[in-house]
């Protein structure tokens, strides 16, 4: 059986228990509670927790009963450590216990001590419509916040590759003109014409090279082994998500408007380490403060749907990658192995910003430099292979 709702509630709660399921169903939301869905013959305990991992919502009906229970807070254990969002249904004026406290002391709650309690499951129905709604949205193919650069940059036309080819021969061509008037008109020590001198060459800080006096021959000169420039890794390759990333001789890396530095970490084994930009959530919470949605810094909209809390960005929420993301209020934002800080725009207007811990690539040059290959610490396969011509710029 397919359901949505898991029904957690004490034995003595069963009547208000059964018209919160009866209501809910009415409403077409499909729902499972103990005894009615437990196949006969089939272990009780087992019953419950493969519903529990099965469901998107567990609706808690709170009462004094459900405090002194000792299945309950185990239900509600198993449902928060699966990333399953509970809405408390409280029937009675009563806190929780310490052993409820723990996980849903900060949960938004839904009041139904006043009569007619047709009107609070009729606002129960409403409020997980929404929470269903909110934890159902049109997945997003980004498991975290990583460098998504810019869409590729159109490949020349054979017809362009002809123009620009015919254009560098006639460069030469008008080079080798030049510097053989040159010669005729000034020849060197002796008399006769002979090789131009040699440049050495030379990068400053911005990369342009200058030429000395001397004449050199080529065989006796000696490259700078430190310059970034004759480093490996400097050049333009084809991400694994098929965008252009420029690797460049000043330690830089850029991805359309993404950018970040690059660091030779083992030059033996041509291993690198590229660090991006700290990805940036700009979001907003909903009036109803069960869900919340924005847009990331690297192009991705962010949706979320509230898990627990009350109001306010401080609560757990289901990112719409799947992934549960615990925000404190102490200002720390956790999600896996992720972390991050957040703090408020407006809180009145509900805004607020997260701002993640940078990206970082971990990477090797391999099949003789033609391609890399890694692993990023947000925990995603790093791949690109090298492109030409290469246009840094």
């Amino acid at each position: 059986m397919s359901f949505d709702v898991f029904i957690s509630h004490a034995s003595k709660d069963k009547t208000v228990a059964n018209a919160v399921c009866a209501k809910l169903e009415s409403a077409g939301i499909r729902c499972w509670i103990a005894p009615r869905d437990i196949v006969a013959g089939t272990s009780y305990g087992e019953a419950i927790i493969d519903a529990i991992h099965a469901a998107k919502v567990m609706v808690l009906v709170f009462s004094a009963n459900a405090n002194a229970s000792a299945q309950i807070p185990k239900e509600i254990e198993r449902a928060v450590s699966n990333g399953v969002a509970i809405l408390p249904f409280r029937i009675e004026d009563v806190v929780p216990g310490k052993s409820l406290d723990y996980f849903i002391g900060s949960v938004h709650w839904l009041d139904a001590m006043t009569p007619p309690m047709e009107k609070h499951l009729d606002d129960l129905a409403a409020t997980v419509h929404k929470l269903l709604a909110a934890l159902s949205p049109t997945p997003i193919p980004h498991p975290t916040p990583i460098p998504p650069p810019p869409p590729p940059a159109p490949h020349p036309s054979p017809s362009s590759n002809r123009m620009w080819i015919g254009i560098a021969a006639a460069v030469v061509l008008l080079a080798a003109v030049l510097v053989a008037v040159l010669l005729l008109r000034h020849p060197p020590a002796g008399g006769t014409a002979t090789s131009p001198p040699t440049a050495s060459p030379t990068t400053g800080d911005g990369g342009s090279t200058t030429t000395t006096g001397t004449t050199s021959s080529p065989s006796k000169q000696t490259p700078s082994t430190n310059s970034a420039s004759s480093d490996p890794i400097v050049g333009c390759y084809q991400w694994y998500n098929n965008q252009p990333v420029a690797i460049r001789s000043d330690h830089s890396i850029v991805a359309g408007p993404i950018s970040g530095r690059w660091l030779s970490v083992n030059p033996s084994r041509q291993a690198y380490e590229l660090t991006w930009q700290q990805p940036k959530d700009t979001l907003t919470v909903a009036p109803d403060q069960l869900s919340l949605s924005g847009t990331n810094s690297y192009g991705p909209v962010t949706t979320g749907a509230r898990m627990a809390g009350i109001s306010g960005l401080v609560g757990t929420w289901r990112w719409e990658n799947g992934a549960t993301v615990v925000i404190s209020a102490n200002g720390q934002v956790v999600t896996g192995q992720i972390t991050g800080s957040w703090q408020p725009i407006s809180v009145a207007q509900g805004t607020y910003t997260i701002t993640w811990m940078a990206p970082v690539d971990s990477i090797t040059l391999v099949a003789g430099g033609s391609r890399i290959s890694g692993k990023s610490n947000y925990g995603n396969d790093v791949s690109g292979m090298r492109t030409e011509p290469c246009d840094q710029n």
